[in-house]
């Protein structure tokens, strides 16, 4: 059953559903493809196909696909359909425990309601996002996310926080060249927020220290334009003017087809123009307005309105009113109190009957104070309310994480007292196999004795009566047809008792083996025979002791021995080979081979076989073999 189980959740996926996920891949890049040109439509409509093949799916491509969906819809207005899909993100890496995945849905979500200036929503959202991704301690992304929390707080009025926001991001980088771009980016930011806070001598030092740190000419040009405005507000025109007629004269703003870029450039030299009295700031300033006037961006268009008016107001122009109105009218598009408070502040200094300008001007300055009030009381909420969550949650893991140690202990009792158990019987198995490998041994170290015993019972007693024997034959006097036959006969039957009582002579072993085993081999080269061997001297011998190695010999010499009798070999091979920790030795030769019962039956191959069971090694022949003999040994090393 567990084997069933395991095969059915954790093997391979079937082919319909691998096809399935290789074309939803194959979607997801041609709606990419399509984003790319533009074409949002049919992106969605293809996002829409792939979504409809995995949406019953909870893994990392249902997520790719929701989250490429967001990304279309966020260039779509309205963008409730983005926040849709960006909650169903959201439940679904909550459902799969995805911190990661949970962070980055959160930021989603953080993005649209910001852009949708739906800035409570953004705010909670935005710190969510943050505070997960410190937790996973995932520095790149606290940077950039952090980026767009300094972005909400900055726009809601809370220049404090989002002051905090940007230097506390500064801590996830290290200082370091590749991290130069980015921490620049961040010092800009804190820039622009002390000089909203009116802190222009602050501004220019950390406008200063982001030029210093960026590498990029446009970013550069950006940076300067940002301090060239810095200038201006403290009244240094000459200052402005310099910087931004440094910045039109760079081939960058000759050559860039991007208008925004263009007119905020000229817009600020044309206000500096207008501040030190040039005769033609008005030509200029009416031209950067016509640029953004084709793309009708309202916060760009509201920044030509003021600057003219500013221009008109300094001359006592009455057009100075007109365009003050329309900064206001544009300022209320986009909701924007700051840029409409500025807009009242010109019309309360030049419109013929200021009194209604200025009672919108006082209302809404009271406005805004009591909403950026609000808002800062509600950011500390969201603060305490996540952090307290985040204190329970750590609380219950702790509650947990005790009941677990209570039950670890319990279950670390149990396992103690099997391993006690299993030690106790582990033991008395092992003491067992040592006992019956030590009667081996002894059985072995007898048998061993044994055999030096009759080879020199044989030697000693039955060679020499024999050699004797022979000597008397020699002197007798015999049938003179008769002598040379019995002479030959026993000549034979003393060579045999010799060879018997060399072959179970003592055997050297130790260092001293690769050269016996040498001399083992060579004593079966003749001109009937040749014994050729492979691998000798890359075994190592000092691994294998000296019992292996004596039984290894006397096995060798059994098969030899058996070759010389009966398979009429004229060649044979010995390869010797380690593999892993196994010593290998393949035998083969080329005489009339073994039958399936010579191998049942054979005395040599048991004893051969018995021996090896005492080292707990193996021999095995091959039966199948249709030319001569093949066996292979494996003796452990």
């Amino acid at each position: 059953m567990i084997s069933l189980q395991i095969s059915c959740e954790g093997g391979s996926v079937p082919a319909d559903q691998q096809v399935s996920v290789s074309y939803v891949d194959s979607l997801y890049k041609q709606a990419d493809q399509l984003k790319a040109s533009s074409n949002i439509d049919a992106a969605l409509h293809t996002n829409f196909r792939a979504l409809r093949l995995i949406e019953y799916r909870s893994d990392s491509t249902y997520s790719k696909i929701l989250r490429q969906r967001i990304i279309l819809f966020g260039n779509k207005r309205p963008l409730d359909s983005a926040l849709h899909y960006s909650n169903k993100l959201l439940f679904a890496h909550h459902k799969s425990k995805d911190s990661s995945g949970m962070a980055d849905a959160f930021y989603l979500k953080a993005f649209y309601f910001n852009k949708n200036r739906q800035m409570d929503s953004a705010l909670f959202n935005g710190y969510q996002s943050v505070e997960l991704y410190k937790q996973l301690k995932d520095s790149s992304k606290v940077y950039s996310r952090s980026r767009l929390l300094t972005l909400i707080l900055q726009t809601i009025g809370n220049y404090e926080e989002a002051e905090l926001t940007a230097i506390e991001s500064l801590n996830y980088l290290k200082e370091n060249s590749a991290n130069n771009e980015k921490r620049s980016s961040i010092y800009n930011d804190i820039a622009l927020i002390t000089k909203m806070r009116g802190n222009f001598n602050e501004a220019l030092y950390w406008f200063n220290k982001a030029l210093q740190l960026s590498s990029n000419k446009e970013y550069q040009n950006n940076i300067k334009n940002n301090i060239a405005i810095t200038q201006i507000e403290r009244h240094n025109y000459k200052k402005a003017f310099d910087i931004l007629t440094e910045l039109r004269a760079d081939s960058i703003f000759d050559f860039s087809k991007e208008l925004r870029y263009k007119s905020r450039i000229l817009n600020n030299w044309a206000l500096a123009k207008s501040k030190l009295g040039h005769p033609d700031a008005e030509y200029y300033l009416l031209e950067a307005l016509a640029m953004r006037k084709q793309n009708n961006i309202a916060y760009r268009l509201n920044g030509s309105y003021v600057n003219l008016a500013e221009h008109y107001a300094d001359r006592s122009d009455p057009k100075a009113v007109k365009m003050a109105s329309l900064a206001y009218e544009t300022a209320k598009t986009y909701n924007n109190p700051d840029d409409q408070l500025n807009a009242l502040s010109i019309l309360v200094e030049t419109a013929a009957n200021p009194r209604e300008y200025a009672m919108q001007y006082i209302e809404l300055s009271d406005s805004i104070h009591k909403v950026r009030e609000r808002n800062k009381n509600h950011y500390a909420k969201i603060i305490y309310d996540v952090e307290h969550n985040r204190q329970e949650n750590e609380n219950l893991k702790a509650k947990a994480i005790i009941q677990e140690l209570e039950v670890t202990k319990a279950e670390s009792r149990n396992i103690i007292l099997t391993l006690i158990v299993i030690i106790i019987l582990g033991g008395g198995y092992l003491f067992y196999r040592n006992q019956i490998k030590k009667h081996k041994r002894e059985k072995e170290a007898a048998a061993y004795q044994a055999e030096l015993y009759i080879s020199k019972k044989v030697h000693d007693e039955v060679a020499n009566d024999v050699f004797n024997l022979l000597t008397r034959i020699q002197k007798d006097t015999l049938n003179p047809s008769f002598k040379p036959i019995l002479l030959s006969d026993i000549d034979k039957l003393y060579r045999k008792t010799r060879n018997i009582a060399r072959d179970y002579s003592d055997v050297l072993v130790g260092t001293d083996f690769p050269e016996t085993l040498k001399e083992l081999l060579s004593n079966y080269n003749n001109d009937g025979s040749r014994v050729l061997s492979k691998g000798v001297k890359e075994i190592p011998w000092d691994d294998l002791i000296e019992n292996k190695q004596r039984t290894l010999y006397r096995i060798l010499q059994e098969l030899l021995i058996n070759m010389k009798k009966h398979s009429e070999a004229g060649l044979v091979m010995l390869n010797f080979q380690k593999v892993g920790n196994q010593l290998v030795v393949e035998y083969s030769d080329n005489g009339i081979g073994m039958t399936v019962e010579n191998i049942e039956n054979g005395h040599g191959i048991k004893n051969m076989e018995q021996r090896l069971e005492g080292i707990d090694s193996k021999i095995r022949f091959d039966p199948s073999s249709a030319s001569g003999t093949k066996a292979t040994i494996n003796i452990p090393i």
